[in-house]
């Protein structure tokens, strides 16, 4: 084979090989095929000339030809109606394959018949697959009569606007497939006969060709009671056609259906053409049921069971639909309630139970219903023992209906290997997998299932009998911790996809885990990667090789991450990128790979600042003591002071308006004192805003969210630390939010607060934000001096306020 595609060439090559049976010219910039071109490689089976610029060929161009089997001509502009002469085509005796689409442009004129070249195309007559463009009338004369072999016709280009009875009358009727794809640009006419020529159709396929399912239901009149490979109708109805004859918004009859119900089909699809609703009897009561392998109906706008009727004939189809494989009813969003008079309660006998199951087909193996949204009925989709169904997609559906697997978890285990269930609540597949102690689970997918609130609910189990899973994807469910067991019983993980969370490290139970492959934690609050887990990272790449995705976190490139820096350009992990944002110790953005390259300049101070704080806390303690004793008396006119030259250097760079002053962090012991003491001082005589959860958190959104976008609009934070302060999983969320919004610069003061307690038994998990908070000892006894301290409280929360309003007034 000679492959001279994408070359600029403008002419045939003449110095290749003369052996060679495949030549390759796409993608050039031929426009003329000359005689003779190809006389020197007549052992040629293969020719590609596709996407040039080819607008005449000489009557010779393909003499020497005659091994030839396969000649492509496609995205040129050769003019069907004077590029194709009589002798053209003679030398080329066995040619099988002529692929001559998307040459022509699009006509002026619609109302004109084009004639064919029938008489250059009829000497072809080992002919046996066409491609070829269809012009409005088309018009194929008596030549296509001998073109006995054809087998596939397959239209591009398409500009028709009608189809009639005549329009194929001259073609072989040894065709078994017909594809006329992406016919939009009209509204497409067809008589009923249109197909009649084509005894022996075995596919055909209409998608995207704008003709309306009534007329192509209708043109499949010739093959009642034969058999079908593909009839394939996705999208042959739009919105831009809608009118009486043709709506738009269509109930399927049994008229329209005559035809197709006594076809042995094998694929069907019948997808995106507007449906809104189905008469009993005619959809799915086909005559040979046991022929249908692959079903689509997606993207209409029609319950599948809206009544008592249409459940029986749905049952009575699984039932009979003994090789049905795929069945794809997604996209199926019904905007209207299904009416009283229409619902299965309406009919005598609903008492029973198994009046309202619909029993799925025994031979199912993929089923998609994402992003059903229907006011249907409550009907119970029973998976049958031994069922072979593998595939489900329920993401994002909305129904009255329940899933349930008819299964002995002693005998027949579910064959399911994949679930997608993203959307809704966690709370199905936590139940019903929980049935069974052994599947044979591979993929899970819940994204967005709220699984925040079900680590909480389940920190021990929400994955239970999940054991045999590979691949789990929880993304966008708002995670901000792993419980510790949360994943025990997954061993087998290779993929977990815990993306668009609100993680601020890598759950380090991950290191418990040693088959897996890909991590992805993108786009969430990770500041940094500890040791551990990436001496696990190096472990697994290691073993089997490791994919890391990182992108979209809030890394810090600073003194403590140092190590993180070069382990991201030196490591062997697969990492989605070697540059990530991150923010330096003097509050600027920068990225990985900067930093890593910039390690004189950034980070030369950080190995000897150990040695040079101690060096300077020596030579400057005893300084700082004799001073300290002078200004003792005079500390908070001192402090003051400094504090509002300080603000006023600051005032201009201020630009952070915050809905809250304060935010309070306590436990629920320390109520009634925040509530007589701390908010009469601060809100009442202070006049600042402070959030307290009971008051100000909003209804209907989590715990989680409330706490995150609170801390983040206010200036401030307090924690109040009372004798009865417990570090649960909602403190632990706050600290830890605290010090990423310090981090990003979001956070002015972080303050501790302690009240009748030792400062020696604050819970130790405040040592992470020791180095920037402030901290205030608060006790009620007679020798208490609350005076000083409400000072001393004021000066960290008021003066930067109180200037901002000084200027205001000044600018007024």
């Amino acid at each position: 084979m000679a492959d001279c595609s994408n070359m600029g060439l403008g002419h045939v090559p003449q110095n290749l090989p003369r052996n060679i049976n495949a030549l390759n010219l796409s993608r050039n910039n031929i426009t003329s095929v000359t005689n003779d071109a190809f006389v020197n490689y007549k052992s040629l089976l293969e020719l590609n000339l596709n996407s040039n610029k080819i607008n005449h060929i000489s009557n010779s161009s393909f003499k020497g030809l005659g091994n030839l089997q396969s000649l492509e001509m496609a995205d040129n502009c050769l003019d069907l109606s004077d590029v194709y002469t009589i002798d053209l085509f003679v030398p080329l005796r066995k040619l099988n394959i002529l692929n001559i689409r998307s040459n022509m442009v699009q006509p002026i004129n619609f109302s004109t018949v084009f004639t064919y070249p029938d008489k250059a195309l009829s000497v072809l007559n080992q002919l046996t697959n066409l491609s070829i463009d269809l012009m409005p009338k088309p018009k194929f004369g008596q030549g296509f009569k001998l073109l006995k072999r054809l087998n596939r016709i397959e239209f591009q280009s398409c500009y028709v606007v009608s189809l009639t009875n005549e329009t194929f009358k001259f073609f072989s009727s040894s065709v078994e497939t017909l594809i006329m794809q992406n016919c939009r640009l009209n509204f497409v006419r067809v008589e009923i006969g249109t197909l009649l020529s084509f005894p022996e159709l075995k596919v055909v396929d209409f998608s995207d060709t704008f003709m309306h399912l009534k007329q192509a239901l209708l043109l499949l009149n010739p093959y009642t009671n034969k058999n079908m490979t593909i009839i394939n109708f996705h999208h042959v109805s739009d919105v831009v056609i809608d009118n009486k004859e043709f709506p738009y918004s269509l109930i399927l009859t049994t008229e329209m259906t005559k035809y197709l119900r006594r076809i042995c089909v094998e694929n069907l699809d019948l997808s995106q053409n507007g449906i809104v609703d189905y008469e009993p009897g005619s959809l799915f009561t086909f005559r040979y049921p046991e022929c249908i392998q692959n079903m689509s109906v997606r993207a209409n706008r029609f319950a599948m069971i809206s009544n008592k009727i249409q459940l029986q004939y749905l049952n009575n189809f699984t039932r009979q639909a003994s090789r049905l494989k795929t069945w794809d009813i997604s996209y199926n969003v019904v905007s209207y309630p299904v009416s009283k008079e229409n619902t299965i309660s309406a009919y005598a006998g609903f008492d029973n139970p198994s009046d309202s199951i619909f029993n799925f087909s025994k031979s199912v193996e993929k089923f998609y219903a994402s992003y059903v949204m229907a006011n249907n009925l409550h009907i119970i989709y029973l998976i049958p023992i031994n069922s072979s169904l593998k595939y489900v997609d329920l993401s994002y559906s909305i129904s009255s209906g329940m899933m349930l697997f008819e299964s002995d978890s002693q005998h027949y285990l579910p064959n399911l290997e994949t679930f997608i269930d993203s959307g809704g609540d966690y709370y199905f597949i936590w139940q019903e997998f929980g049935r069974f102690t052994h599947n044979k689970l591979k993929t899970v997918v819940m994204k967005n299932r709220n699984l925040n609130e079900g680590i909480k609910a389940h920190p021990t189990d929400l994955f239970r009998n999940l054991n045999s899973v590979e691949t789990l994807d929880i993304s966008e469910n708002n995670i901000w911790y792993f419980s510790d067991n949360l994943l025990d019983q997954m061993k087998n993980l290779s993929l977990l996809n815990v993306s668009k969370n609100l993680l601020q490290s890598i759950p380090i139970q991950l290191i418990n885990h040693l088959k897996i492959k890909t991590l992805d934690v993108r786009n969430n609050l990770l500041t940094g990667i500890n040791l551990e887990i990436r001496n696990w990272l190096d472990q697994m790449q290691t073993m089997h090789s490791m994919s890391l995705f990182l992108a979209g976190n809030a890394f810090e490139c600073s003194c403590n991450s140092i190590d993180l820096i070069r382990w991201l350009q030196t490591t062997d992990v697969k990492l989605d990128s070697r540059s990530y944002n991150c923010v330096l110790p003097n509050g600027s953005n920068s990225n990985t790979l900067d930093a890593y390259n910039s390690f004189p300049d950034l980070f030369a101070y950080c190995e000897s600042s150990m040695w040079l704080t101690v060096a300077t806390t020596l030579l400057s303690t005893g300084f700082i003591i004799a001073i300290l004793l002078v200004l003792y008396n005079k500390r908070w006119k001192i402090m003051f002071t400094l504090q509002g030259i300080i603000n006023r250097v600051v005032e201009q760079k201020i630009k952070r308006q915050y809905t809250y002053d304060v935010y309070i962090s306590y436990e629920g012991n320390a109520v009634y004192w925040i509530k007589e003491t701390l908010v009469s001082k601060l809100e009442g005589e202070w006049g600042l805003n402070m959030c307290i959860r009971e008051r100000d958190f909003l209804a209907g959104i989590s715990h989680a969210d409330n706490e995150a976008e609170a801390i983040k609009e206010s200036r401030c934070i307090i924690f109040v630390i009372t004798p009865g302060y417990t570090i649960s999983p909602d403190r632990t969320f706050e600290i830890n939010r605290a010090q990423y919004e310090r981090i990003r610069s979001n956070l002015e003061t972080v303050i501790v607060l302690t009240k009748d307690i030792k400062i020696t038994d604050v819970p130790r998990i405040f040592s992470y934000i020791w180095n920037y908070a402030y901290l205030i000892e608060w006790a009620d006894d007679d020798q208490f001096d609350s005076d000083a301290i409400w000072e001393k409280l004021k000066l960290l929360l008021t003066p930067r306020k109180a200037a901002l309003l000084k200027k205001s007034k000044l600018l007024k």
